[in-house]
């Protein structure tokens, strides 16, 4: 499962999603190759093979990041896969561009207590559809 962050440089004092205004147009960071280019600073193993699709991967961190595929890149969006390093990774990254990276499930911004969503509990009948039939198992 992964997990999304949303980053971009918000109007001031914006502690929440839900508190950007609407229509609210984020100032550009630069170009794509700009972007790379401070991304390369922090992990520089980076795989910038598709520039609007950064993927960041080591035995610490695996986050992909999304830029856009426009001239100007305005926003960006990591998504979290795994490891222990990948929330202070995203930290450093957003801290050198100057964005406030915020947690989509939660709505607030990302700090380094953040915690992944936990699913919610299955219910009966996804239990039920999941279970597996008694014949599967094979007799002893």
């Amino acid at each position: 499962m992964s997990w999304a962050i949303y980053a971009m440089r918000g109007p001031g004092g914006v502690r929440r999603l839900e508190d950007i205004p609407d229509g609210y147009e984020p100032p550009s960071l630069g170009t794509a190759d700009d972007v790379v280019g401070v991304v390369r600073e922090v992990v520089p193993g980076v795989d910038a093979s598709k520039k609007s699709w950064l993927l960041l991967r080591s035995d610490e961190y695996d986050v992909e990041m999304t830029i856009g595929k426009g001239v100007e890149v305005r926003d960006i969006t990591f998504y979290l896969n795994d490891g222990p390093r990948s929330i202070p990774v995203v930290m450093e990254i957003s801290h050198r561009l100057g964005v406030t990276p915020y947690d989509t499930e939660s709505g607030n911004f990302l700090t380094e207590e953040s915690r992944p969503p936990v699913p919610p509990p299955l219910t009966d009948d996804e239990i039920k559809a999941n279970k597996p039939k008694w014949w599967k198992f094979g007799r002893s």
